[in-house]
């Protein structure tokens, strides 16, 4: 502490002119792994929006930001499908397209690839991680010879299957709620096609209890992607999605896991990827095919959607398009997903802050007085730096630094 009032009393002596700046909603094309060709798609972000990860020119692919580099995780056909808030731990299959060798894998920061069990010899692949990083679902051959929805303790690096009782002979997850103990998937059971599933977990990982995810009145089958972070609402799609239309859904415990469909662009396909907290992302087509990607507000989501490239138009006013947000970082601030780059024209990943940053005089605390307070809070986060670090970051250049400081010093007294 003696230290920073000392680089305190040194910037009292500073004298000239204080720079302000400030960056709103950005978007940022993320690229691929070649100077021109090919194309990418981004999976999910980390909180700070520093790590997204997904696939490019048809590779696992980690987009660290933090150091402006892009990793190349599997030298093979391979995507990453979900990463930790923290961005420290992801989860990735190799084959995505080839359904006999599908292997499931982790990778860990800086750089850490590992397969899961029960690979590399049994087919697996996960869809889905906690933001802890501590579990994540997906799919795996169980010892009955059927593939069914699994479960990963990523720390204890064990796997568990699940099956609706009686007739389920297959099988995927795809969303994990945040404490590890609400699991959707959809799976195939003798007289009942295919639909969902939702499964409640004990502590231990059995089955507390389930139901099943229906899909809307006279359509045929449905798939959920997601679940909230509390486990109360699911999120997919509805319809044909092997052929014909299909159109994004919603399942909330509050209404009996019964179908919502929701809104969309008038095309006859569209899905919900994504969900957190009152934000739910997807895709949804216009009549004349093209996809645009979408949010929806759980509140209104069956009567309102959101083309998101109406919203940041001035964003994409190159020509550039957002195709599909494909999912949210756990603290809702930070979508990813795929779009066209009028810039090298071709489709890539994106990464869009929703948030952005507005500077401001020093009023760190925002109770309309700039003193101690707003001083203090600005020397304890000295030197720290990201994308996320809120008002101390006064000039949103971000790194909390002597700028910060003296900002606030100028200002010190104002509105007391």
């Amino acid at each position: 502490m003696r230290t920073r009032w000392k680089h305190l009393a040194g910037l009292l002596c500073v004298c000239g002119t204080l720079w302000m700046g400030a960056y709103g909603q950005t978007l940022i094309w993320l690229g691929t792994l070649t100077p021109t060709g090919g194309s990418s798609a981004a999976s999910a972000v980390s909180n700070d929006g520093m790590m997204i990860v997904g696939e490019a020119n048809g590779y696992a692919t980690v987009w660290n930001r933090a150091t402006n580099t892009v990793i190349q995780v599997y030298n093979g056909s391979s995507v990453l499908v979900g990463v930790s808030a923290d961005g420290t731990r992801a989860v990735g299959l190799k084959n995505p397209v080839d359904y006999v060798y599908q292997r499931a894998f982790m990778w860990q920061s800086p750089n850490n690839f590992e397969w899961l069990p029960p690979a590399p010899d049994r087919f697996c692949w996960p869809a889905d991680i906690t933001p802890s990083g501590s579990h994540a679902v997906g799919k795996a051959r169980a010892s009955s010879g059927n593939n069914l929805p699994a479960l990963w303790d990523l720390n204890a690096r064990q796997v568990r299957t699940y099956a609706v009782p009686g007739d389920m002979y297959h099988g995927e997850a795809y969303g994990i709620s945040d404490d590890a103990r609400t699991v959707v998937a959809f799976g195939h059971g003798s007289g009942w096609g295919y639909k969902g599933v939702v499964f409640r977990l004990n502590s231990d990982g059995t089955v507390a209890a389930w139901a099943f995810l229906n899909p809307v009145l006279g359509h045929y089958g449905c798939v959920p992607r997601k679940v909230s972070g509390n486990g109360a609402i699911a999120v997919g799609n509805t319809g044909n999605f092997w052929g014909g239309g299909y159109y994004p859904v919603m399942w909330r415990e509050a209404n009996n896991w019964q179908p919502e469909q929701l809104a969309h662009l008038g095309g006859n396909a569209g899905e919900a990827f994504d969900i957190r907290g009152d934000m739910i992302v997807g895709f949804s087509a216009l009549p004349n095919g093209q996809r645009r990607a979408v949010r929806w507000r759980v509140s209104s989501a069956t009567t309102e959607v959101e083309d998101l490239n109406q919203t940041y138009a001035a964003l994409l006013s190159d020509g550039s398009r957002l195709s599909r947000a494909n999912g949210i970082s756990a603290n809702g601030r930070y979508i990813v997903g795929q779009g066209y780059n009028a810039a090298t024209g071709r489709d890539e990943a994106f990464l869009l802050d929703t948030q952005g940053c507005a500077s401001h005089n020093g009023d760190v605390d925002e109770n309309g007085c700039v003193d101690d307070a707003d001083l203090l809070a600005v020397l304890f986060a000295f030197g720290q730096s990201g994308a996320d670090l809120g008002r101390v970051d006064v000039n949103c250049d971000q790194v909390v630094d002597d700028a910060d400081l003296l900002q606030v010093l100028f200002s010190f007294g104002s509105g007391c």
